[in-house]
């Protein structure tokens, strides 16, 4: 009986080590000299899988999360810069950063470490307070 734990099951994959980053960076490319917004949807139709194919892609090969982090870091210049100029609507370019490229309004954590001003060490806090005791006695 062969060894359940080896045998491939599914539709051999579409992704090439050699060819598939490649296409990515072609079709990024290819967008941006349009003057096109490239996307992971685009690249998805490109290469003929489904979006959730290219997300398990980026997962399971460093290359081609390379090439998704660049799609991603060009949009997110994008909507910035462009949106700062006015070419895009401004409500728009909002909505996509916080959806798809992490920015909020709320402001950052304070961790436990930290104040709203600077990172304190303990050491430094420690002396920081023996100092004011002596001032205050």
């Amino acid at each position: 009986m062969p060894d359940i734990s080896i045998i491939k099951r599914g539709r051999p994959t579409k992704y090439s080590a050699t060819t598939t980053p490649g296409r990515a960076t072609h079709y990024t490319e290819k967008r941006l000299k349009a003057g096109d917004f490239p996307t992971i949807e685009g690249l998805a139709l490109e290469l003929g899988v489904s979006s959730r194919t290219l997300y398990g892609w980026q997962d399971q090969y460093p290359e081609f999360f390379q090439a998704m982090e660049k799609i991603r870091d060009i949009q997110k210049h994008i909507l910035q810069s462009d949106g700062l100029a006015g070419k895009l609507n401004v409500r728009m370019a909002i909505f996509l950063l916080k959806a798809s490229h992490g920015l909020s309004d709320a402001p950052p954590p304070v961790h436990a470490t930290q104040n709203n001003y600077m990172n304190i060490s303990p050491e430094v806090l420690a002396d920081a307070m023996k100092l004011l005791e002596k001032e205050n006695q």
